[in-house]
């Protein structure tokens, strides 16, 4: 069997340097929750992901350096002030690597479908597994601390129905009841909306 050497395509390329530059923040984070998070379980969590991060900017630092591509100016420990007083409470830094994981399966999850040079599928195959494990191992947290907000309950259906007419999409939220989709988007959307809000604002007034 002759081995194929391929070059990194368009999305390859495009998937590593997006995930470089977004784990190299991901470290900046995480080691600043670190130093100020007193809660040991917490803490076991972060580091964890803080591991995980920083395999992550190894690996595609390899993969760059073999094929002769520069690596991305991305977050380093000059991006940090850990003298800074601390701006969130401990169980926010739980949320981040909740918010973080499942971004990460999602975002992962389409860029490994896009992918088809060996090692680097087996780079993004493996992270879809890392944050679905962390995802996994925060939510089980934040249930156990009583801190996760559950999306919307809705009545159990009694039966099956069919939509009989069009304008059950142009009465969205108006003549019928939202549906689980609709409701389960829509909650989502607004807690990583939150989320990042949140960030954005802390960030703007440090």
């Amino acid at each position: 069997m002759v081995e194929h050497n391929a070059r990194l395509s368009s999305a390859e390329l495009g998937g590593l340097w997006a995930t470089y530059l977004q784990e190299s923040m991901a470290i900046c984070l995480l080691k600043y929750f670190l130093y100020h998070n007193q809660d040991e379980e917490i803490k076991a969590i972060l580091q964890q992901a803080l591991e995980i991060s920083e395999g992550h900017v190894q690996q595609i630092t390899i993969i760059f350096n073999h094929e002769e591509i520069p690596l991305p100016d991305g977050f380093t420990e000059q991006d940090i002030n850990l003298s800074a007083p601390p701006l969130f409470y401990d169980p926010f830094a739980l949320s981040f690597v909740y918010s973080m994981s499942r971004l990460g399966m999602i975002n992962t999850g389409f860029l490994t479908a896009n992918i088809a040079r060996a090692d680097v599928m087996e780079f993004f195959v493996t992270m879809v597994n890392q944050s679905a494990k962390l995802y996994q191992t925060a939510t089980t947290l934040m249930l156990r601390k009583g801190i996760y907000d559950r999306p919307p309950m809705i009545p159990y259906p009694k039966q099956v129905e069919y939509i009989e007419k069009k304008s059950y999409i142009l009465a969205f939220g108006k003549k019928r009841p939202l549906n689980s989709a609709e409701l389960t988007e829509i909650f989502f959307n607004t807690e990583r909306n939150y989320f990042s809000v949140l960030l954005c604002m802390v960030t703007a007034g440090s």
